[in-house]
């Protein structure tokens, strides 16, 4: 009998050690498992206190590279409805002698001092008629190109050979995009006679009953705008000396 349950016993124990044996590496995965696991929640942990700062550097970092890039452009203009090919083989000579008669402005000699000067890098509209490549001109002096804004600004409209000509300061497309934002509210403005200013970068100032009003966002703007009346006030002029910028 003993022999007779030693044989039915013996698999029974050889599975058991199996088991065993299986458990045991188990237990050992589910160790190094748990192990990682915490290893890995401190990371997070860690991450989720750097990446924040690190945003907040990236973000400090593009804001600043913006900011040197428009600096780089601090003299530059856009001219926009030159008809194409008007400026002929020369562009910089042509707009040392076109551009202060376009504005009425008077520099010594006739003519303003000019870097250089060319058309926005993009195809040649064809066919002829579609509406022509802004051109960029970088002023030599900042003071001309303040001059050449104030002038025509008092000149508007700007016409050269039946063409409206429009003149703008020359930004990064980061500080074009936040300017954009306030078209809408900038035309709620005009409709209610409101004058305003666009200051660099983004920023919208306004003159209203004898109070200034400076907006660094359009939702704040669009919140003053809805408190105000919805009676229209007649236009009246820029009560800055550099006009109403766009």
């Amino acid at each position: 009998m003993e022999s007779s349950l030693d044989k039915k016993i013996d698999p029974v124990l050889q599975k058991l050690q199996i088991c065993s044996s299986d458990i045991f590496t188990l237990d050992t995965r589910v160790v190094n498992a748990e192990q990682r696991i915490s290893d890995l929640e401190d990371t997070v942990a860690i991450h989720a206190v750097e990446i924040p700062e690190l945003r907040k550097k990236l973000e400090a970092t593009i804001d600043k590279i913006d900011d040197l890039e428009n600096r780089s452009r601090r003299c530059n203009i856009r001219i926009v409805g030159l008809p194409e090919g008007s400026e002929g083989t020369n562009a910089v000579s042509f707009m040392t002698s076109w551009l202060p008669e376009l504005v009425h402005e008077r520099f010594k000699g006739g003519a303003v001092k000019i870097d250089r000067c060319h058309r926005a890098p993009a195809g040649r509209p064809s066919p002829p008629g579609q509406r022509p490549r802004p051109m960029l001109v970088k002023l030599h002096n900042f003071q001309d190109k303040v001059r050449i804004m104030r002038a025509a600004r008092k000149t508007q409209p700007l016409i050269f050979r039946g063409s409206t000509i429009s003149i703008f300061g020359d930004f990064s497309a980061a500080v074009v995009k936040k300017r954009e934002e306030f078209s809408s509210t900038k035309q709620r403005f005009r409709e209610k006679g409101i004058s305003y200013a666009m200051l660099y970068p983004a920023v919208l100032k306004i003159k209203h009953n004898g109070q200034e009003k400076v907006f660094k966002h359009p939702e704040d703007a669009a919140r003053y705008l809805d408190g105000l009346p919805s009676v229209r006030s007649p236009p009246s002029t820029s009560p800055w000396p550099d006009g109403s910028s766009s």
